[in-house]
């Protein structure tokens, strides 16, 4: 892959964002009670998973995922 982030890995990324926000607001402790987080984290996973289908590494996403 080029240095250019495809879209699967994009979405990742800002999935993976989007739980740390809903975590930062209702506390880490009280995440998995959180409907909203359950969903966002069921996003993520989804993204995850269509970005390892188009062939991006394990690695690759952990550090997207932790850029934004």
């Amino acid at each position: 892959m080029s240095n250019r982030q495809s879209p699967a890995v994009d979405a990742y990324a800002q999935a993976a964002q989007d739980c740390r926000d809903i975590a930062a607001q209702v506390g880490v402790r009280n995440c998995d009670s959180d409907p909203e987080w359950r969903a966002s984290e069921y996003e993520a996973e989804q993204r995850y998973a269509e970005a390892r289908s188009a062939g991006h590494s394990v690695d690759e996403l952990l550090k997207a995922g932790r850029k934004q």
